[in-house]
């Protein structure tokens, strides 16, 4: 760093500094003075009189602005020095840091802080992290730029081992300047959880909103999550980096004119606003179509699973639910009756099979046995009430789950129209016309003490059926127990 600009920051650190040591130390620098008196002549001080002092122009422009100014120009200058201008990369480069420092700028008059001078030489000191990479890595960080204007960090830390953020913040520190700078910007690279209304975490979302406006205004918007949470601490509207994006042109032309930087060939602000708006847009058509099929593939995933989950529970053959999805069920209605949520009445149980079943497989073949299976199952399900369960056990076993059996009539009027349901079927297979019966055993219990008691209840069940079995076959055996 110059003389001039260590004994600037030396001034910055003492609270109590007297206007004429800093007058003092910034006349030492020619160039700086001359700056100085230009801002102070300029439309946003000037009261009609030529300044033409240095002690005139800092009473104009107040103390903290001068200090703050005449250090961003001191440290600027030093590296116009290094860096120089006029090439595209080079241009690019000042006019990124520029217009970042005015955004800043902007953007604290904004929101009605009274650090823009703090925000202006924020941006501009983050927008110096890339005039620091060319000055030490000139060839490595060009070439980069030539590459893309707007790094990734992943890209930086790839050419140059850190990213420009991070190069910018240890010169800071190693050049003894207010930490103030160095935390906002490092504060400003994180996911925004540490955005508050400290000075440092107002500065910070500051920073990123003009990070933000910096990439729009140049013509490479980009979606950054943090910018909601920025607006949000500062208690900005949407459309507040649009709002002072639009005059920034002027703005940025000026301050590199004032600090005698090439900035090339001058560009139309508005028109890649315009274009930046509109490439949002269909980043944003795009998102939300990507969005759209993302929803469209869960869906088709849930669609899938739940396909799955039904197969799992599912028998292929009947398309009754089978035997696990019957222990569910029956499971559920145990602990309702348990935990009173069912009060009154029985639960019925009542194992159906179909009598005979070997002889169709042995005289017909498997696949008639198949038939035979499947059509049961279909007048099975059609006879089931709306609060029933039917379901196939195994082989041609079936059950009915009835969760609230009133009476032992109610209970032996549920197996008969079982029974007669299946005994009215004429079944249709290889050109035969096939006659089916089934036995039945159902048992009801009017209470049930614990989770057992459902394969106690088809145990009992199945005893019944055996029993309706020995007397002869489609017929059925009831038992209303307590």
């Amino acid at each position: 760093m110059p003389a001039a600009a260590v004994r600037i920051v030396g001034l910055c650190d003492d609270p109590d500094v007297e206007l004429s040591r800093l007058a003092a130390a910034v006349a030492l620098d020619p160039a700086l003075s001359a700056k100085i008196l230009r801002i102070a002549n300029s439309a946003a001080y000037s009261r009609g009189h030529d300044v033409t002092s240095i002690d005139r122009a800092m009473m104009l422009m107040g103390i903290k602005v001068v200090k703050l100014t005449a250090l961003g120009f001191v440290v600027t200058s030093t590296l116009s020095d290094h860096v120089g201008s006029g090439d595209d990369v080079t241009s690019g480069v000042w006019r990124q840091c520029l217009i970042r420092a005015v955004a800043c700028r902007e953007l604290a008059h904004q929101c009605g802080d009274r650090s823009a001078p703090e925000a202006f030489l924020t941006g501009l000191f983050d927008g110096m992290g890339q005039l620091l990479a060319m000055v030490t890595r000139p060839g490595e960080y060009g070439a980069l730029l030539r590459e893309d204007p707007f790094p990734s960090a992943e890209r930086e830390r790839e050419y140059l081992g850190a990213t420009t953020s991070e190069i910018v913040q240890a010169a800071l520190r190693c050049w003894g300047m207010p930490d103030l700078y160095a935390r906002v910007l490092e504060n400003a690279d994180t996911d925004g959880s540490e955005f508050d209304q400290s000075e440092v975490g107002r500065l910070s979302a500051i920073l990123v909103l003009a990070r933000h406006a910096t990439h729009l205004v140049l013509g490479h918007p980009e979606l950054d999550t943090n910018v909601g949470a920025a607006e949000a601490i500062l208690g900005l509207a949407d459309d507040a980096v649009d709002t002072i994006a639009v005059d920034l042109g002027a703005h940025v032309d000026a301050l590199a004119d004032t600090m005698g930087v090439d900035l090339g060939e001058s560009l139309d602000f508005a028109g890649l606003l315009a274009h930046a708006r509109d490439q949002m847009v269909q980043t944003s058509i795009q998102l939300a179509e990507e969005t759209m099929q993302q929803h469209h593939v869960i869906a088709d995933l849930e669609h899938e699973r739940e396909e799955l989950r039904r197969d799992a529970r599912t028998d292929r053959l009947t398309d009754l639910p089978n035997r696990a999805a019957f222990d569910d069920v029956l499971a559920g209605i145990i602990d309702d009756r348990i935990n009173g949520r069912t009060l009154t009445g029985g639960i019925g149980i009542a194992m159906i099979d179909i009598d005979h079943f070997k002889k169709f497989n042995d005289t017909y073949g498997h696949r008639v046995g198949d038939t035979v299976l499947s059509a049961v199952g279909a007048a099975l399900s059609n006879a089931t009430r709306a609060n029933e369960t039917i379901a196939r056990y195994g082989g041609e076993e079936f059950v009915l789950v009835i969760p609230v059996v009133e009476s032992p009539d109610a209970l032996h009027a549920a197996a008969e129209r079982i029974r007669q349901t299946i005994e009215a079927v004429r079944i249709e297979a290889d050109g035969l016309a096939l006659h089916v019966t089934v036995s039945v055993g159902a048992i009801a219990a009017t209470s049930v003490l614990s989770s057992q008691a459902g394969p106690t209840l088809v145990e009992a069940a199945d005893r019944l059926l055996y029993q309706a079995k020995d007397a002869g076959r489609n017929t059925v055996r009831t038992d209303f127990v307590g």
